[in-house]
């Protein structure tokens, strides 16, 4: 259903999204047993994002009382907020005035380097530290889906500095290495699905940055020269890491990946309209 809409570009109320969406219901794990909205943790962000990432509404499904529950859980600034915040936008939730004062919360955190630390780590320290960059990814989808419902997060500009700096994924003090220099599989420059907490594959990141107007700045030339790289005769993507334990159909590593495929054309997209390159503006001192 999210080719239908965001590639297509059908309307929700045409047929063959009608269609999609319907099996959609029937078919995905999160949407036919709602009995996970019960549980605690991250359980019911994830499943939330499961509902989000098919293409589904507020309007498809009985969530609001979860809603209201998640909400109030929110008090910090951290990677599972953002995951969840970003997950409620897609459903629909984005005008809802808990999820804008939430967001506002968020945004009075962020730090002078354009990102944000959890609040429990922040508190404890007694001078502005640096901030952390899987908060920071998780907190540009969210940016990026506002954008895309034509809203904006405050901050976005600064958020977008932040990753351009870094050319998406290289460390400031030692420009060729990355961030997180971790095992294959878990590595911005890979192709990985369904976001986690510790991860967000590089399709989601440019088409994040795209979607905010960014995709076609110079800083990110490797890294779609990186994403090209993955793509076999078909122009599909592999996927190079996933979930032991999915919370959307899972996908063979080492094969084409539907999703990563989806965003990477999403991702091509946007950065394809906004080909002018909208560039955030120079930085300015913080007061």
């Amino acid at each position: 259903m999210r080719a239908l809409t965001g590639l297509c570009g059908l309307p929700g109320d045409h047929p063959e999204v009608i269609a999609a969406r319907g099996l959609v219901v029937r078919t995905l794990a999160a949407a036919c047993d709602l009995s996970w909205m019960e549980a605690e943790g991250l359980k019911p962000r994830y499943n939330l994002t499961a509902l989000a990432e098919s293409g589904l509404t507020r309007d498809d499904l009985p969530i609001d009382r979860l809603v209201e529950r998640v909400l109030e859980q929110l008090q910090d600034v951290n990677c599972g907020d953002f995951i969840v915040l970003r997950a409620l936008v897609m459903l629909g939730y984005g005008s809802d005035p808990r999820v804008t004062s939430s967001l506002a919360r968020a945004t009075e955190k962020q730090l002078p380097d354009g990102g944000w630390l959890c609040l429990h780590r922040l508190n404890k320290m007694d001078r502005t530290p640096k901030s952390c960059i899987k908060a920071n990814m998780h907190a540009l989808l969210v940016a990026g889906e506002m954008r895309k419902c034509g809203t904006v997060l405050s901050g976005s500009d600064e958020l977008i500095r932040y990753f351009l700096k870094r050319r998406l994924f290289y460390r400031t003090d030692a420009p060729e290495r990355l961030v997180l220099d971790c095992r294959p599989g878990y590595r911005m420059t890979d192709a990985c699905f369904p976001i986690e907490i510790q991860r967000v594959g590089l399709p989601m990141l440019l088409d994040a940055l795209s979607a905010l107007g960014a995709g076609g700045a110079p800083e990110l030339r490797e890294a779609w020269s990186i994403l090209d790289a993955k793509r076999d005769g078909r122009g599909r993507v592999k996927l190079e890491g996933t979930l032991a334990k999915s919370y959307l159909p899972k996908e063979r590593v080492g094969r084409p990946g539907k999703w990563v495929t989806l965003y990477a054309c999403l991702a091509g997209r946007s950065r394809a309209a906004t080909s002018g390159a909208i560039r955030p503006p120079s930085p300015r001192r913080r007061q």
